[in-house]
């Protein structure tokens, strides 16, 4: 394979790939395998709508056994395929190579599978994200804010569950969190500014 895009940024690792064939996604999980990782392994995997279904099942049974969690997905083009056949498919293919029910989660959408997997990561954990859109998922690795909640103004928080704020971040001691003026006092990155 060629270079691999590695995020250093969170308390776990990423790994950005364009995997699109049973060879390339071979080679880069036995890659991962010789890595030391202290934690859990997951993967979001997807295979091109327009690969013969042999291939696509053979994306599955090749990335089978190397991870402990995977997101099935498919590509923002569907290329002739119905819009969760390919994670249907990769799914299939998983269990038919012994992993369990369990360890999969089918999530079609690239955006949202890549950022359920950012919320399952933990520290010490190796995220490995096969990728359609190279540029679109380094920039939502690198915004994801894994200190708690996603960074302000990301325009997608609003399909999570509202998270409650750590009563810590109250009480931070360096100034600039807090923002003490007519109106009272707030946190600075909750509330935008109301432009005239």
């Amino acid at each position: 394979p060629g270079r691999m895009n590695v995020y250093h940024d969170h308390p776990f690792k990423v790994i950005i790939d364009y995997g699109h064939n049973p060879a390339a996604i071979k080679a880069v999980c036995d890659t991962i395998d010789r890595l030391e990782v202290k934690g859990r392994r997951l993967v979001v995997l997807a295979a091109p709508g327009d690969r013969r279904d042999e291939d696509i099942r053979e994306i599955g049974h090749m990335a089978a056994k190397h991870f402990d969690y995977y997101v099935c997905r498919r590509d923002d083009s569907l290329r002739g395929r119905g819009s969760d056949e390919i994670p249907r498919m990769l799914r299939s293919a998983l269990l038919e190579a012994g992993v369990s029910l369990d360890q999969i989660n089918l999530i079609s959408e690239e955006e949202r599978a890549v950022d359920h997997a950012l919320h399952q990561a933990r520290p010490g954990d190796l995220l490995l994200l096969f990728a359609d859109d190279l540029q679109r998922t380094w920039k939502q690795v690198e915004e994801f804010d894994s200190q708690g909640s996603r960074s302000a103004g990301d325009g997608h928080s609003s399909a999570r569950s509202p998270v409650e704020l750590p009563r810590s971040v109250v009480s931070l001691e360096d100034g600039p969190a807090l923002i003490r003026d007519e109106r009272g006092v707030r946190l600075a990155s909750r509330e935008p500014e109301v432009a005239d």
